[in-house]
């Protein structure tokens, strides 16, 4: 099951690649790309998943669009190229899921002359010490969706794997369903051999530049009469998870941060990071918390926005910041 996952993202990505390497040279639009790249830049991509996360961004009006050429579409994504804070970047929504976002972003890398990917967006929490509006700052991310599903029985022994028996109620007994075995990923890139991964990391120097973001100040209220129970805060020093679904059962959320310290769920972040490190390009990952799996629902109705408001703030300052170091790929 995993090993066919990942055939079909690299053979759909190899297609991206493959498309996108014959625009310069025969896609109609390749003279404009030239433009786009000669004129401005190198540009930070911003990349998000979805019109939520992208709610924040249009409301700011902190994007002020290039005046020549606002909008390239290239593969059904829309790049929106302009300036935030007077720097250079080019935003993209890439669209849910894992396949979605490596799509986009190895567009965006192959056509663009990007030097970073800013990823911005909204998780569930997995850790009962964050709550609706904080945003996480994972330092790695893990694809929890990528299993090896054991036949009953089965005496083989992973290094992490979660029985399914072992969530029954009444507790005892076993499963039919048996276990699963979390398994790496594999990751091809031009400067190592390809290597089998769990964590991918995002970007050491931009994570040590993003420390210097603890303690700013967040949104508190969606407006004047709803506001969270508490300041909501950056937080670093976390694991992050990725997989292809929604995760608000609180057993399997208190699993992920048990057995592997991860705070924050979503479905794209993961992939995002892999298609940076193949291209050798610098990432950095913020996650707002849109709802905590197992938490109070109903006293935290309405909050949710909070989520990708707080992720865009953080994401705006860090682009300011990196703007001033000029660290580059």
């Amino acid at each position: 099951m995993a090993v066919g996952y990942q055939r079909a993202i690299m053979f759909m990505v190899m297609m991206l690649v493959q498309h996108s390497s014959q625009l310069r040279s025969s896609h109609p639009m390749h003279e404009i790309v030239d433009k786009v790249n000669r004129c401005g830049g190198p540009y930070i991509g911003l990349v998000l998943a979805f019109p939520a996360e992208e709610a924040p961004l249009r409301a700011s009006g902190l994007f002020v669009p290039n005046p020549n050429f606002p909008v390239l579409q290239l593969s059904g994504r829309k790049f929106n190229i302009g300036k935030i804070k007077n720097v250079d970047v080019i935003y993209v929504m890439t669209g849910e899921q894992t396949v979605n976002a490596a799509l986009t972003v190895q567009a965006l890398l192959q056509v663009f002359d990007v030097r970073g990917v800013v990823h911005y967006g909204i998780a569930g929490g997995t850790n009962s010490s964050m709550a609706v509006g904080d945003v996480g700052v994972p330092d790695s991310f893990a694809f929890t969706s990528s299993w090896k599903w054991l036949e009953f029985g089965s005496t083989e022994k992973g290094e992490k794997e979660m029985r399914f028996g072992a969530f029954n109620v009444p507790r005892g007994g076993d499963s039919l369903l048996s276990k699963i075995e979390f398994t790496p990923v594999q990751l091809y890139s031009n400067e190592h051999a390809m290597q089998e991964l769990f964590w991918y990391p995002v970007d050491p120097r931009w994570y040590n530049i993003a420390e210097q973001l603890e303690g700013m100040q967040l949104e508190r209220c969606v407006n004047e009469s709803l506001c969270a129970p508490r300041e909501p805060k950056v937080t670093l020093g976390l694991k992050g998870s990725t997989a292809n679904m929604f995760v608000a059962n609180e057993a399997y959320a208190n699993f992920l941060f048990k057995e592997f310290s991860i705070s924050t769920a979503d479905e794209e972040s993961a992939a995002v990071v892999l298609t940076c490190l193949s291209n050798a390009v610098p990432c950095i990952v913020f996650r707002g918390i849109s709802d905590v799996a197992g938490g109070d629902k109903f006293s935290l109705a309405g909050l949710s926005p909070l989520a990708a408001i707080n992720a865009f703030k953080v994401a705006v300052k860090f682009i300011e910041m990196i703007s001033k170091t000029h660290t580059t790929i």
